[in-house]
């Protein structure tokens, strides 16, 4: 069994000295939609400010058919080039993010054992690469496809899956399908508990995102370092109960291989 408070404790005590290496490793996963929320902000805040300024300043101005075409080219320009941007993230999500957080899955299991090496967390595309990022949006695609039919089994799909980039963090060579149902038996009948661990975070996005989103960076650590206690407490739960042996997580070395006979 565990509690959100004995889950959060560990962490701390795991972040403990080694936050800055913790906050570039959560970064790698972060920059990218960050960046991607900035753009996106910055290209919306240049076309609607004006816009408002204009209207406070110049209250008439809307009776003009020219401003108004104006104002719509400006918004269809805005959208354009949002929608380029949006395309151009979706591939960066798929073959550079989804991999990143695997690789940062398996450096923050390393690093609550004590082993910080940021190296890490660009294993995962060195290990099983084409595997494992398969794995990955496959998980996700069935999240998104769940979501679509309502809400609530969307929010059970991303908690029954969320160890999926966990396992894959300890056996890249796992099967997308085989990581699913892992993580199936690895939360099942924790779900409930899971999301309230995920709502206890909440605050602390919101009050992050105040600065235009930057601030989540810096919550971004404690969140993993949580989530990887969580994940070595419900693995030593599936191990104990024998449906995952510790060689297919690569938790065990491999069985000797038997002396080749001599050579005549």
């Amino acid at each position: 069994m565990w509690t959100r408070q004995q889950l959060k404790e560990n962490a701390k005590y795991a972040l403990r000295g080694r936050y800055g290496k913790c906050l570039l490793a959560s970064l790698a996963v972060e920059a990218i939609p960050l960046l991607y929320s900035l753009i996106t902000t910055i290209a919306m805040l240049t076309v609607v400010i004006p816009i408002y300024v204009e209207l406070f300043t110049n209250p008439y101005v809307v009776q003009s058919d020219t401003w108004m075409w104006s104002m719509i080219s400006s918004i269809q320009n805005m959208n354009a080039r949002i929608n380029a941007t949006q395309f151009l993230y979706y591939l960066m999500a798929i073959f550079v993010v989804l991999p990143l957080t695997i690789g940062a899955a398996r450096f923050f299991v390393h690093n609550r054992f004590g082993h910080v090496d940021l190296g890490l967390v660009k294993t995962a595309f060195t290990a099983s690469y084409s595997r494992s990022m398969g794995a990955m949006f496959i998980t996700q695609l069935y999240i998104f496809l769940w979501g679509l039919l309502f809400v609530i089994p969307g929010i059970i799909k991303l908690l029954e899956y969320s160890m999926v980039p966990w396992l894959l963090s300890d056996n890249p060579n796992l099967t997308g399908e085989r990581a699913r149902e892992i993580s199936r038996m690895m939360t099942y009948g924790q779900k409930g508990q899971i999301f309230i661990l995920e709502l206890s975070f909440l605050g602390w996005y919101l009050l992050g995102s105040l600065a235009l989103g930057v601030g989540t960076i810096f919550v971004g650590p404690y969140y993993r370092a949580t989530f990887a206690e969580l994940y070595v407490c419900l693995r030593e739960n599936i191990l104990a109960s024998g449906s995952v042996t510790p060689a297919e997580l690569c938790l065990a070395p491999p069985a000797p291989q038997p002396p080749y006979p001599p050579m005549v």
